[in-house]
């Protein structure tokens, strides 16, 4: 499913025509085909891929009880849950689609149903007996959800815009949610939107709302702490990885065709080349993008070796010429909330190429985030003195150096002595900083505090919402699967050292799979690229550029205009937020939003 909207009369009062119009236009942008359901008290519109995925079957879903199940989801580990809800008879679901599976889990464990589903869903069930909406968003936050009330009229959907259709305080901006997007690039709180009548349902959170009464968050995932995992022969972990990756890249490649966005780096030519093996019956397709003019990278060829390599189709694209911030004058759709993508002209044009290759995308994000080690201090914490002082050996013997340490003093004696991260906007102005507020307080994860916390920040969301159909313009679904709960928990469970070295347990699963050139790759930044696209774009007369009165209720205008002339291009990089808000709040007033 690329996009859908509900609306739903928790009083039972019939829908009127005019509003299930509204959010049939809403939802007009997101390409695929567009399907409408009505009852007296339900309106819902689903958009699928002109040739819909197994798992769009059924929906929306009128089942047993008053039940009605509306939404996109894709279940994972499927054979696990038909088991669980017929404690051991599984083949007695083998059919089973993914909307009868998530509204029997529903009617087996009710509010709690979403701590037995795993995979990329944002769905909502609506139980009439019970006068009760049910929405769920999947447990990294792979699909967004946003949800508003008028009354006693709840409205859901993956699109800001099927909310704002319905909501009439949602045309109201939340000024501390536009100083939050300048000063991180991103809204702080996970539940709020720049809308104050449209709000986010966080990831792995289950919201329920009935007539009368106050919505209940319950959040139905956390970052696992699993049990060590321990094996003898270093063997055995890089079965036991190749398994569980395997795994999840299968479930998510439900289709005839896929892409994989290739790189030259170990994320995704691990991914392409699990593809490659674990689903053989699926024709696959690689995709490079990049400035080979404006900023070389050795991806080029080795992404051509390892699709070479693998036997996979490849089709590269060259944006040299497309300028960033380009798409503040030309790009349709225009946003429903700013953004903080110079690029994403760039990001909707690979979006719609490798749309027409498959209906189905996997990225590579996060492995970086995900396989790092812990700290020295973290691993002490969490596993006995003398395991880390016999990895540590073993590693310095083997690898002829000493592993990553994570030098925390460091951090901490300069925060001590006020020498901390310099202020990247110091054009926000005091009382907009105030209103953005502080990051939400999270408990640290015992295992892997670092990877956890970057993986549970708020520029996700924003990720997630780039790549969404409603903004990408394309019929494509993107899937992660290196954030799969199941890789997740394992990666969490084996020791960091040697296998978070420099992505050690990924090296040694695609040794003699991938070209030995990838393997020896170490960790490349893409050197030069925010230098050569900011010189691009003064070049092109992009420093002239002057801010409206509209952004200086939050601004310093002549500062951010002297970094956009002088600054270091890091610094024009941030200050590029006020441009990207200037001309968001410009469509706005235009009616164009």
């Amino acid at each position: 499913m690329l996009s859908f909207g509900a609306l739903i009369a928790l009083d039972g009062a019939p829908i009127a025509p005019e509003a299930s119009a509204r959010l049939r236009q809403s939802l007009a942008a997101t390409p695929g085909r567009a399907h409408s359901f009505e009852t007296s008290t339900v309106a819902c519109v689903h958009v699928t891929h002109a040739a819909p995925l197994d798992n769009d079957r059924d929906l929306p879903l009128i089942a047993t009880q008053g039940l009605v199940l509306m939404g996109a989801l894709r279940l994972d580990d499927r054979e696990r849950l038909r088991r669980e809800l017929k404690d051991g008879a599984a083949g007695e679901l083998a059919s089973a689609s993914d909307a009868w599976l998530a509204a029997m889990a529903y009617l087996r464990w009710g509010e709690r149903f979403a701590e037995h589903l795993m995979g990329d869903f944002a769905f909502c069930v609506w139980d009439s007996a019970a006068g009760r909406v049910v929405c769920v968003r999947d447990h990294h936050g792979n699909r967004p959800l946003y949800w508003g009330r008028d009354g006693e009229r709840f409205v859901v959907s993956t699109a800001l815009e099927g909310v704002r259709s319905q909501v009439a305080r949602a045309g109201e901006l939340r000024e501390d949610s536009i100083a939050s997007f300048l000063e991180t690039g991103w809204v702080r709180d996970p539940s709020a939107t720049v809308w104050r009548g449209v709000h986010r349902v966080p990831r792995a959170t289950t919201l329920s709302v009935s007539r009368g009464a106050a919505p209940n968050f319950r959040t139905h995932w956390e970052f696992p702490v699993p049990a060590p995992l321990r094996y003898r022969d270093d063997a055995d972990y890089v079965a036991h990885f190749a398994e569980v990756l395997g795994a999840a890249v299968r479930d998510r490649l439900r289709a005839p065709s896929a892409v994989v966005f290739l790189s030259g780096g170990m994320d995704s030519t691990t991914l392409a080349c699990t593809a490659r093996e674990t689903a053989p019956d699926v024709t696959l397709w690689a995709l490079t993008t990049g400035t080979p003019a404006l900023a070389a990278s050795d991806d080029d060829h080795l992404s051509r070796a390892v699709a070479q390599h693998l036997g996979i189709a490849h089709d590269q694209l060259a944006f040299d010429e497309l300028r960033s911030l380009a798409w503040l004058d030309d790009v349709t759709p225009y946003p429903a909330e700013p953004m903080d993508e110079p690029d994403l002209g760039a990001a909707r044009a690979s979006a719609v190429a490798a749309a027409r290759r498959a209906p189905i995308a996997i990225l590579g994000e996060d492995g970086d985030t995900l396989l790092q080690a812990p700290t020295l201090l973290a691993q002490l914490r969490s596993q006995p003195f003398g395991e880390v002082l016999g990895a540590w050996w073993r590693y310095r013997r083997q690898a002829g150096r000493w592993p990553w340490v994570g030098l925390e003093w460091r951090r901490r004696a300069r925060g001590a002595l006020g020498r901390g991260v310099p202020d990247r906007t110091p054009w926000l102005r005091d009382s907009a900083r105030r209103l953005a507020g502080a990051e939400p307080p999270r408990a640290a994860h015992p295992v892997r505090p670092r990877s956890v916390a970057l993986l549970t920040s708020g520029l996700w969301d924003a990720v997630y919402e780039h790549q969404s159909p409603s903004v990408s313009g394309a019929e494509l679904l993107v899937t992660l699967p290196l954030v799969d709960p199941r890789v997740i928990e394992f990666v969490f469970a084996i020791p960091p050292v040697p296998w978070g070295q420099n992505k050690q347990i990924m090296r040694a699963a695609m040794r003699h799979r991938l070209p030995a050139e990838v393997l020896a790759r170490p960790k490349t930044a893409f050197g030069g690229y925010i230098e050569a696209r900011v010189a691009q774009w003064r070049a092109s007369g992009g420093a002239a550029a002057r801010l409206s009165a509209r952004v200086a209720p939050w601004v310093d205008r002549a500062r951010v205009e002297e970094v956009f002339q002088r600054g270091h291009p890091y610094a024009v990089l941030d200050a590029w937020r006020v441009l990207v808000l200037d001309h968001w709040l410009a469509r706005q007033a235009q009616g164009n939003g």
